[in-house]
């Protein structure tokens, strides 16, 4: 049953940060990018590894007594330490590595949010520059 319990909270949060994540690629592939863009895109990218390391081997949440983030898998008992929850090894594997992949995407998703709205700027202006320069036609010219 806690298999089951693990499941229905870790595969959500894996989806979504691997839908946030192909949004993010195929944004940066999509067009050309300036060389800022692309060099915070890569910052981002470098920053995301570190916390999605960060995220499923040292992070620790001593408010809650808890280690690794966002899914723990270790609880910190005040007299025995560190005690890992008891999940079946996949679902430990598996949480693992969507902290992984979240830390990733929390590093990745402030950059991504950036890249769109510069994107729905620049087509802003471009339909705004389309509609300025088309002229009306004249009642008294004939085609």
């Amino acid at each position: 049953m806690e298999g089951f319990i693990g499941l229905a909270v870790i595969l959500p949060l894996l989806f979504f940060a691997g839908w946030v994540l192909k949004k993010a690629a195929m944004l940066y592939l999509g067009r050309t990018w300036p060389k800022g863009w692309v060099g915070l895109f890569w910052i981002s990218v470098v920053a995301g590894l570190g916390l999605g390391v960060w995220f499923s081997g040292y992070a620790e949440w001593d408010a809650m007594r808890f280690r690794r983030l966002p899914i723990p898998i270790e609880y910190k008992h005040p007299q025995d330490g560190w005690i890992p929850l008891e999940f079946p090894l996949y679902i430990r594997s598996l949480a693992l590595g969507t902290d992984f992949v979240l830390g990733l995407m929390l590093a990745m998703f402030p950059i991504t949010t950036a890249m769109r709205i510069a994107e729905f700027m620049d087509e802003s202006h471009r339909i705004k520059a389309v509609n300025v320069d088309q002229s009306n036609p004249s009642s008294d010219e004939t085609p």
